[in-house]
């Protein structure tokens, strides 16, 4: 083809028609350019379509992620719930000895907890994939990072502070002579004199009960709400591709 406009311009020139040799070699210069243009455009769809493919493949892990998510979730709230009651019965008073026998929960309610570990796989594929990949009209993108960092933030704080609370409940106990019963899971008749009638135990249920139903269980509960309307919009997204 490059040989054939060649001749063309060749035999305009030697033929001394200057001005139609002008007039088609611009014409020529216009086409290469269009070709040129056409190609970058080509190029661009096919970027644009791979970076669309990269993106909504990202949002199908954040997608699996919140589904595992919200199963933990469950976990987490029914662990809470469980021994909600015994933390009332003790911040009312009401604790009998009757509550305490039998109860598995409750020689464990301050040496055992369980805290969230949010999936992090999509989000933190998300966050490093390079900005300009991520058209600024995609709001569903800058909407999952933030509702994941704002949630990491939020449990992970409440989380130190009920990991700082285990670790100072076992120092205070650690040299009582039934704390070892209590770590195996064993009644121990002394510790539950303990429960029934020391004020210390009352104080440390009282702060565990404001940590877990006061801030974590909230906390919890938001982020499940909030993973739910994420998955739904990640629906929308991928049906509509």
């Amino acid at each position: 083809m490059i040989k054939f406009f060649r001749n063309i311009r060749q035999n305009l020139f030697n033929e001394g028609k200057t001005t139609k040799y002008l007039k088609y070699a611009i014409g020529e210069i216009v086409l290469v350019v269009i070709g040129i243009l056409i190609a970058l455009s080509i190029n661009n769809w096919n970027e644009s379509r791979q970076q669309k493919k990269a993106l909504n493949n990202i949002y199908s892990i954040v997608a699996e992620d919140l589904k595992k998510d919200s199963l933990e979730v469950d976990m987490v709230l029914n662990f809470m719930l469980d021994r909600k009651k015994v933390f009332e019965k003790v911040l009312n008073d009401s604790l009998k000895l009757e509550d305490v026998e039998g109860n598995k929960v409750i020689h464990s309610i301050l040496t055992d907890v369980r805290v969230l570990n949010i999936e992090k796989r999509g989000y933190k594929l998300l966050s490093n994939f390079e900005d300009n990949m991520i058209s600024e009209n995609d709001s569903l993108a800058f909407r999952i990072i933030n509702f994941y960092a704002s949630s990491i933030f939020f449990s992970e704080k409440v989380e130190t502070i009920i990991i700082d609370d285990l670790i100072k409940t076992n120092d205070l106990w650690k040299n009582q002579e039934w704390y070892t019963n209590i770590m195996q899971n064993r009644k121990d008749e002394k510790f539950i004199d303990y429960m029934l009638t020391n004020r210390e135990f009352k104080n440390l249920c009282a702060f565990r009960y404001s940590i877990y139903y006061e801030n974590y269980a909230p906390t919890v509960e938001q982020f499940q709400q909030g993973g739910q309307r994420i998955l739904e919009a990640i629906k929308t997204r991928l049906n509509k591709e």
